[in-house]
């Protein structure tokens, strides 16, 4: 069990996660429902009887902790001898792997259903 574990890690770390549902999954369900699942929105606009609810994603995210694994050899000789060797190693990677900035989801609210829904910035990939 336990030689099963690293291997557990290293696909865990490769694995993708998966990308968050298009906001078009919503359209046709009611208002309550919206925020009932995603919460209370960043912003509400209301024009001619429709309503516009805004949600903001942040922008990239401080330094992340992302394991990492590695093989490595070496060959040394001179002096009284000579030797040789390969090592594995498992580590963590230091960085910002965050998304390139902001995103924002605008949802359509008409007679309290949505009916459109858009995201748009640089960070919603």
């Amino acid at each position: 069990m336990r030689r099963w574990l690293p291997l557990g890690l290293l696909l865990a770390a490769c694995a993708e996660t998966a990308p968050a549902p298009t906001p078009t999954v919503w359209i046709g369900r009611s208002e309550l429902d919206l925020v009932s699942a995603l919460g209370v929105p960043s912003r509400v606009h209301e024009a001619e009887g429709r309503r516009f609810l805004a949600y903001d994603e942040a922008g990239a995210p401080g330094p992340a902790v992302v394991p990492s694994i590695g093989i490595g050899g070496f060959r040394s000789s001179g002096g009284w001898g000579s030797a040789s060797g390969i090592g594995t190693g498992v580590g963590l990677s230091f960085g910002n792997f965050g998304a390139p900035g902001p995103c924002t989801t605008s949802f359509e609210i008409r007679d309290g259903r949505v009916i459109g829904a858009t995201r748009q910035g640089p960070g919603c990939g």
